[in-house]
């Protein structure tokens, strides 16, 4: 109930008032891109990566998809068009991931990924996007 790939469940990246009401037909509210990246991110690092946690008891529910009515984030954060996450990985500081992430941008921006938060300005989680930039090198963005 919930997979939306073999690693993640679609709770991780909806909140649980989406879920409640669409259930697993809260895919609609994530770019499939997304997950790709996430999976990728999983199986390159052979450890758990968390977005969303409310499912299991956790404090996260909204690094991924973002009602558009909600007061977290800025006003048009693209995470209010599905377009974003915000993850850890077990075990690994998150200046450590966001140095990977430039790293491995070659790879990364086959799976559309475009855009990383300034991680001077997140240290303690990672945001990636896949917005739409026209550009063929990673987009740093402030929040």
């Amino acid at each position: 109930m919930g997979n939306i790939s073999k690693n993640f469940k679609i709770q991780e990246f909806v909140p649980p008032a989406i879920y409640a009401q669409y259930g697993d037909r809260s895919q609609w509210f994530i770019d499939p891109k997304l997950v790709e990246i996430a999976e990728f991110i999983r199986a390159e690092f052979d450890l758990p990566v968390t977005i969303n946690n409310w499912h299991i008891g956790g404090k996260f529910q909204e690094r991924g998809y973002r009602v558009p009515t909600t007061t977290t984030g800025a006003r048009y954060s693209q995470h209010k068009f599905g377009n974003a996450i915000d993850f850890n990985i077990q075990g690994i500081p998150s200046p450590e991931v966001a140095e990977w992430v430039a790293a491995s941008f070659p790879r990364l921006k086959g799976f559309g990924l475009t855009t990383m938060e300034n991680p001077a300005d997140t240290p303690t989680w990672t945001h990636i996007d896949v917005r739409w930039t026209g550009m063929s090198e990673l987009l740093i963005v402030n929040p």
